[in-house]
């Protein structure tokens, strides 16, 4: 476990120490094998994860475009629910292609007309995944805190979906076995196991996966999409989940980049972590959330629900919507009934409003957020978590 202790608090970072940046040759390797597994076609269909992940899509798609002619290769953006300015989007393709002569690029919309069936009456897709033409996705491999890992799995499935598919795979989030690093009995990873082999029934598919911490790619495997998760799920556990032996009076949840753009990205880093801390504890959130809130669809239940009960009470009700399991997380986090942990939120992005409507405290600095809360360091025990979006810590016994 990488520790290291400044004014009695504790930081937990990724493992990067265990492992070696890896080089182009073993990231050709990967590209060619995933391309083996699609019989070398020369003509491709290249889905990507769009900018809420972290994913080094642009170096695997120069190192394809030596193995494929770019002008062969398609890309569709998986951006599952998320949509995106002009601007964000031409941003973008720019940073992905490196001026390569792409054939075409176009983005998912989850709402769209032309979206098809991967089979009749089943759930419905892109239509260029369903084409004559094979399909590879590039994933990164990390700590999901419903869905157990994220993969080209996900991408292919996920993130290509409809919104109404996206909305009945995730109303799983709220069952039992929906955790962080956890695959067998998640039934939202069986959900889209389940999707992926519909697609498969009639698709040549093939994933490249990476493992990557901010800007380094310390592993990477290509073959088919559930093949290459689990050869990378060790890498990615030993990397991205570590075990503490008490349970914390308080954690500092810091995340920054594409999942610290928004609320709705940054609340993985709660999530995440929320098992490190005690019942009645404090977790404060040190993230830009420059989009604020982001998504907000979840924070109606929020206002509606002022207690983990009451929320679930009225998903039991009306039904699960799309984001329902941020709310009901977020109240039997906070709720004085069930967990009772403090969130603190220190972010120039979020407003006094959007605290309130979350439901947590806005705090101008970590210090500050950890003086209301009663904690000092020097006697409570005090973590730091770095890259908390994708860290996952557990207490033993939580």
């Amino acid at each position: 476990m990488t520790i290291r202790q400044e004014n009695h608090i504790i930081t937990l970072r990724p493992r990067l120490d265990l492992f070696r940046p890896i080089d182009n040759g073993l990231l050709k390797k990967a590209a060619s094998n995933a391309l083996e597994c699609l019989e070398k076609p020369l003509a491709l269909t290249l889905v990507v994860n769009d900018p809420q992940r972290q994913t080094d899509s642009p170096r695997v798609l120069k190192i394809l475009s030596h193995l494929i002619d770019p002008a062969c290769i398609r890309i569709l953006v998986a951006t599952g629910t998320h949509r995106y300015s002009s601007e964000k989007m031409r941003s973008f393709e720019l940073k992905l292609i490196q001026g390569l002569p792409i054939e075409e690029i176009q983005w998912h919309d989850s709402q769209s007309d032309e979206l098809v069936p991967v089979r009749p009456n089943g759930w419905r897709v892109h239509p260029w995944l369903v084409g004559d033409r094979p399909v590879l996705a590039i994933g990164s491999v990390e700590p999901h805190y419903f869905a157990g890992f994220t993969g080209a799995h996900k991408t292919l499935t996920i993130g290509c979906a409809s919104y109404a598919d996206v909305e009945f795979n995730h109303a799983s989030a709220l069952l039992p076995g929906s955790c962080p690093g956890r695959l067998a009995g998640n039934p939202v990873f069986e959900g889209i196991s389940q999707m992926l082999e519909d697609l498969a029934a009639s698709q040549r598919l093939a994933g490249v996966n990476l493992v990557q911490a901010g800007s380094t790619i310390i592993a990477a495997a290509g073959g088919t999409p559930l093949s290459v998760l689990k050869s990378l799920t060790p890498t990615a556990q030993d990397a991205f989940i570590q075990q503490i032996d008490v349970s914390a009076d308080a954690i500092i949840v810091e995340t920054a980049g594409p999942l610290g753009q928004s609320f709705y990205q940054a609340d993985k880093a709660i999530m995440n972590n929320q098992w490190a801390v005690r019942n009645g504890g404090v977790i404060v959130l040190s993230a830009p959330c420059e989009n604020g809130i982001g998504q907000d669809h979840f924070v109606k239940l929020l206002v509606q629900a002022p207690t983990a009960s009451a929320a679930k009470d009225i998903v039991r009700r009306r039904g699960y919507r799309l984001g329902d399991h941020k709310a009901v997380g977020i109240r039997m986090l906070t709720d004085p009934n069930c967990r009772a942990v403090k969130v603190f939120a220190v972010s120039k992005g979020l407003s006094q409003a959007d605290t309130v409507a979350l439901g947590i405290t806005k705090a101008m600095s970590v210090d500050q957020a950890l003086s209301a809360a009663k904690i000092d360091p020097t006697h409570h025990r005090t973590y730091r978590i770095l890259n908390a979006g994708n860290l996952c810590i557990i207490a033993k016994g939580s």
